[in-house]
């Protein structure tokens, strides 16, 4: 095991033309310990000691990120002769192993609770009978005490918040794979690798995993409202090299373009152990969780609606949000198709609130609503300049209705 995690460990990508015999065998100790984990049944995994599983993982993930480094080299063809395993099948080993590990210790849903609509059961009741799926409200934090919730300080440190907007776009993009949608009602995760097997550690898909958008001043619609949304990339583009990747998100920030990253409840351990939590409060099977870094004087994604209900928690400077009462008797069913709006929203009868660090607002869904940088006004904080939030996605499934 040394000797293949001195190959792993090893930064260079250069190999002889002949390889040597020792690396021949560290290949093939690789190559069947991929195939035994891909082969075994899941079960037979999970009775694996947890500490040997994490040791092996850690191997493994330093092999598959030399196996992507060696994609784009000269002598990549010469290391695809020594090391059988592909990708994918690397990806899914790990994956596998992954299944039965502990997880990060989750917070409790009574801490969940307290942290967003107050200390009191009967200010989560409160939200559910009054609010609940027919109006949007929002939970103001004092900005002094913020940090005394456990919940918002896990998020908070999650990402790299007290830095420059360049450094914190990296934190979020390096090391991103592509992440398959897995149902909420996926009973069979042999099913579910079945289905991905092939696709497991491919770089990141736009739409599927990330978007780079924004949309026109709205002083700048025509008298119907319609607003013109923009993406900085192509439809379905795969960005294989990473660092031009994460050049070209930067470049587009500067340009008025926000991030939107979805999937953030499988790429953060503690974006994951917020929303199981929250899952578990509201009786779903899941919670979905998007992050959404904004520059100045913006605006992402345009005028909506969603399918789905949705808490906003702003972590890092602010934003302004303009929310429309629902016109329709009946609120949108999941994954029905979209009504295009009309573009005639009165902005009088609309809501405004502004959210500031800390801050969380509920917004139902079937609830038209947009948001802007442009916050203005003495309220506004030191990194009001840029804006980071996360949205918590509370699917109700039709049996949940």
């Amino acid at each position: 095991m040394e000797s293949v995690y001195g190959f792993a460990q090893s930064g260079s990508t250069e190999s002889t033309e002949s390889p040597t015999e020792a690396n021949k065998i560290l290949c093939l100790i690789i190559d069947t310990m991929v195939l035994l984990v891909n082969s075994c049944k899941i079960d037979n995994l999970q009775s694996l000691q947890q500490e040997l599983v994490r040791n092996v993982l850690s191997l493994l993930y330093k092999i598959w990120k030399k196996t992507q480094l060696l994609r784009s080299s000269t002598d990549c063809n010469m290391w695809k002769n020594k090391l059988q395993s592909k990708e994918y099948e690397i990806s899914e080993a790990i994956f596998r192993l992954s299944i039965g590990l502990a997880s990060p210790a989750c917070p409790e849903p009574d801490v969940v609770r307290k942290s967003i609509f107050g200390q009191a059961v009967s200010d989560f009741e409160t939200f559910v009978l009054a609010y609940w799926e027919k109006l949007p409200n929002l939970y103001r934090r004092k900005q002094s005490t913020q940090m005394d919730s456990s919940v918002f300080a896990a998020l908070h440190s999650a990402f790299n918040l007290g830095t420059a907007p360049d450094s914190i776009i990296e934190s979020l993009i390096k090391g991103l794979v592509s992440c398959p949608a897995i149902a909420s009602d996926e009973l069979d995760i042999n099913s579910f690798l079945h289905e991905v097997h092939d696709s497991l550690g491919d770089s990141v898909k736009y739409r599927q995993d990330i978007r780079v958008i924004r949309t026109q001043d709205p002083n700048d619609q025509t008298s119907r409202g319609c607003m013109t949304k923009e993406h900085f990339f192509d439809d379905g583009a795969v960005f294989m090299d990473e660092d031009a990747f994460i050049g070209r998100c930067k470049h587009a920030f500067k340009n008025g373009y926000s991030i939107a990253l979805r999937g953030m409840e499988f790429r953060s351990e503690k974006v994951a152990a917020i929303a199981s939590a929250l899952a578990d409060l509201f009786g779903q099977p899941s919670v979905g969780a998007n992050i959404y870094f904004s520059p100045a004087r913006s605006q992402g994604l345009a005028r909506h609606y969603d399918d789905h209900c949705v808490l906003v928690w702003q972590l890092l400077g602010s934003k302004k949000w303009m929310i429309w009462p629902n016109p329709k008797p009946l609120l949108p069913r999941l994954y029905d198709p979209f009504d295009p709006l009309d573009g005639t929203l009165d902005k009088n009868i609309g809501r405004v609130e502004v959210l500031l660090e800390g801050d969380m607002m509920y917004v139902p869904r079937g609830y038209v609503h947009e948001a802007r940088t442009d916050v203005g006004g003495s309220e506004v904080n030191a990194y009001a300049d840029y804006s980071l939030h996360l949205t918590l996605a509370i699917e109700v499934e039709p049996p949940f209705e």
